[in-house]
Order: structure tokens, then sequence, then C-alpha cells
């Protein structure tokens, strides 16, 4: 059994991403955590940010369940603004002791939207700065196609429900 963490910019990332190979790790036995950085509070066309967030978050509950993700959290990072600052590297390094992931799933640092590669620098600094054995990390793509692939996950079979997950984003 293997423990996963996701670090995903805004709900919906996570599913869209790398919700197939998160099934996977729930088939698998896997315990699989995804981390909220924000809670996609600017996206909500037209609803206000306080609406949003909590739309926002519900509908991210109903994808971890689909998905089999057991255990998340909203960090609630300013949307629009996520920087490996130094307090959100000190709290991801003590969310990476405290969970202590073996693999870590996060949006890889050439995608267009600043979020998505403010989360990579995140990851790569507290990780970076991690004594003893450090988790694998595997970068995603969304908006950006990725140049060079290490790891290819064949996610026919769960194909049905990731598209579910991603449904469950209704907003």
């Amino acid at each position: 059994m293997n423990r996963i963490l996701v670090l995903s910019p805004h709900p919906d990332d996570e599913a869209i991403g790398c919700g197939g190979t998160l099934l996977e790790h729930a088939e698998q036995g896997d315990v699989v955590k995804v981390v909220y950085l924000t809670s996609g509070e600017k996206g909500g066309h037209g609803r206000t940010e306080v609406e949003t967030k909590r739309l926002r978050e519900q509908e991210a509950r109903e994808a971890a369940r689909i998905l089999g993700v057991r255990h998340l959290e909203f960090w609630r990072a300013p949307d629009g603004a996520v920087r490996a600052t130094d307090g959100l590297v000190r709290r991801l390094q003590a969310e990476l002791r405290a969970f202590s992931p073996d693999n870590i799933y996060v949006t890889h640092e050439r995608e267009t939207h600043p979020d998505h590669r403010g989360a990579a620098r995140l990851v790569r600094k507290s990780v970076s700065a991690l004594n003893g054995q450090r988790p694998v990390v595997f970068m995603f793509e969304l908006w950006t196609p990725i140049q060079r692939l290490d790891k290819i996950v064949d996610i026919s079979s769960h194909l049905e429900n990731k598209l579910r997950a991603v449904r469950a984003y209704r907003s």
C-alpha cells in the first residue's frame, strides 16, 4: 500500500489531470489524499467569491468520493495567486512529514496557468528541503501539453468514472 498526495491548484484540476490514475491507486488499496491549494473562488462565472468557494468545495467532495479519495483538505490560498511563499512551503513540508507520501502528483511547471506553475514550484521547493527519503514527484498536464513523458498510466478501465468525477464540477 502506497501513500499518494495530490497538490491540486483548484478544485477540478485533480479530476481532469490525474483522476484516472487516482482511481487506479484507490483500486490498488493505496491511501490517496488531495490538498486543494485554492477553492477556485475566482472562477464563479457571475457568482460571488464566497458562493463560488462553497460550491467548488462541495463539488470537490463529490468528485473525491467518485475517485476513491478519502482524505482531502482545502488550504484556501488566494485563487490566482498561488506562490511558493515561505509560509506555504513550511505548511507543505509539515504535511509531507505528517502524511509521508510515497508519490506526489502536481501540475507541471510549464503549464500556462500561473497557479499551476506555482503549485509545481511549491512542490519542488518543499521536497528539495526534505532530509531523508523523498517522495517521487509526478507532474500532470491540464492546459499545456507535457513535452517529455516519463510515465503513462492506462486508465481505460477507469475512464467512465473519471468523466463522472469531472462532471461533478457542474459550476
